[in-house]
């Protein structure tokens, strides 16, 4: 561990990031804007997962202005460990864990600790991850944002209410004694593993509490490949959610969801059920997403992507529902 500027033992939090590879400007970024945050009793763990070229060079580049300690894993863990370990140095009674492409308001440290401070009981601190104000994305990380931000809107009018489903690590801040009593990230989960903490600390007694003015601008760069990957990662987690808390009913949820989609999109799956079908519909509505998207006709583009997630996740909730434990075709439908 490399203490670059002070231990951070006077601190009463701790932000948590772990990175692995990502490009220096972005992570330059990320770390700039913390130094210009307007509370100042604050440390950075960065934990350096295994990366191809260590990250404490760049650390120090970025002129740090709090305590700041870089950890370095000799091999990559994944994002769920390595994030444990931050944790697990860290000595502040509040961590923060936002993601190393994610750019921080000047006011989000200090909105974050006042909503532990004064909480009563167990509670975890939530806020918006938003796409960064005037930035055309590409039209799948469109799809991202627009589905995100809708959420988050309906959050801060009080039309909806923070959950554990709401937990995402691009912004998400806990008491250091809750974290470490449900034991932490699970490091068997690949993604979503701070929805499953989420559920471990809703079930610990934790309340929600969302804060719509402690924002985080997330650039990602994630690519269409890559994002068209997500869906079934998605489904294979909440079967996965289903079989080790049972209590969750997680799929009764999803199955609940699927039936409440657009007429359309359920017409789709029916339609679309043989593989060739399917292929056919999901690179279709990609290439036309695409299409729409180029011309600024931003409402179909979103709704062809969110077809193309629809199929996507359906078939692949289907298929390993039917892996994870056989039943009658009637009993595995997908609504």
């Amino acid at each position: 561990m490399t203490d670059l500027r002070g231990s951070g033992r006077n601190t009463e939090l701790d932000v948590v990031i772990a990175t692995r590879d990502r490009p220096a400007h972005k992570l330059a970024a990320c770390l700039g804007a913390l130094w210009r945050q307007s509370f100042e009793h604050f440390g950075v763990i960065v934990v350096d997962d295994g990366g191809r070229d260590p990250v404490a060079p760049h650390v120090e580049a970025s002129r740090p202005t709090r305590p700041v300690r870089v950890v370095r894993n000799a091999e990559p863990m994944g994002p769920a460990a390595a994030r444990n370990r931050g944790v697990a140095v860290s000595d502040a009674p509040y961590v923060l864990f936002i993601d190393d492409d994610c750019i921080t308001r000047p006011e989000l440290v200090a909105r974050h600790l006042a909503a532990l401070d004064r909480a009563a009981g167990p509670v975890v601190s939530l806020g918006p991850i938003l796409s960064p104000p005037g930035r055309r994305l590409p039209p799948w990380t469109h799809w991202d944002a627009d589905r995100l931000g809708r959420e988050y809107a309906r959050l801060g009018r009080g039309e909806s209410t923070p959950t554990w489903t709401h937990c995402y690590t691009g912004n998400l801040a806990v008491r250091r004694a809750d974290f470490r009593a449900v034991g932490g990230f699970d490091e068997r989960l690949a993604r979503q593993e701070d929805v499953e903490l989420g559920f471990r600390l809703f079930r610990l007694g934790c309340r929600f509490a969302f804060d719509p003015v402690a924002v985080v601008w997330h650039d990602s760069d994630r690519t269409l490949r890559t994002w068209t990957r997500i869906p079934a990662l998605s489904a294979q987690f909440d079967v996965l959610i289903d079989q080790l808390v049972p209590d969750a009913r997680r799929l009764s949820s999803v199955r609940e969801g699927l039936r409440r989609r657009h007429r359309l999109l359920r017409l789709a799956r029916r339609a679309c059920g043989p593989p060739a079908a399917h292929r056919c519909a999901v690179t279709g509505a990609i290439g036309a997403g695409c299409l729409l998207h180029a011309l600024h006709a931003d409402r179909p583009s979103l709704a062809a992507f969110s077809l193309v997630w629809d199929l996507e996740y359906t078939r692949a909730l289907a298929e390993t529902t039917s892996a994870a434990a056989p039943r009658s075709r009637e009993e595995i439908r997908t609504p």
